[in-house]
């Protein structure tokens, strides 16, 4: 094991300490490309999923923008932009039609192991869906 050359200058700071600048690396690039959380009508979820997965704002804004402009100056749509902006719906859809089937089944999941731990819970949870 190798010794910690700060622990005689700060007390606390034994053998079994880090050393500084040893941990996660990851916070660090938090710091230089900040998370940005939008908070809406929609599923967060689901927004963080598209976003990460399927096409950042900017993804989705750029070729928006790119259309609108031309239309707006009275020249026909860019063909990349339209195709772009067609995938990025697809693949949107295909993430939502996923998220859906993937809330189904963690509700299944979820009902088959209160079924298995508690009969009577699972029949007063159906109940209050029921009427509700």
């Amino acid at each position: 094991m190798t010794s910690n050359p700060y622990a005689a200058w700060f007390p606390g700071w034994g053998p079994d300490r880090p050393a500084p600048l040893s941990g996660d690396v990851s916070q660090w690039f938090k710091i230089f490309s900040p998370t940005v959380t939008v908070n809406g009508r929609g599923e967060p979820e689901l927004e963080a999923r598209i976003v990460r997965d399927v096409a950042t704002y900017g993804a989705q804004l750029g070729p928006l923008t790119q259309l609108v402009l031309a239309l707006a100056n009275g020249q026909a749509p860019p063909a990349d932009e339209l195709e772009k902006l067609d995938q990025i719906n697809h693949a949107i859809q295909d993430e939502k039609r996923d998220y859906e089937s993937g809330v189904r089944d963690r509700a299944r999941r979820a009902l088959t192991e209160l079924r298995q731990q508690d009969p009577t819970a699972l029949a007063a949870v159906l109940d209050e869906f029921r009427t509700g």
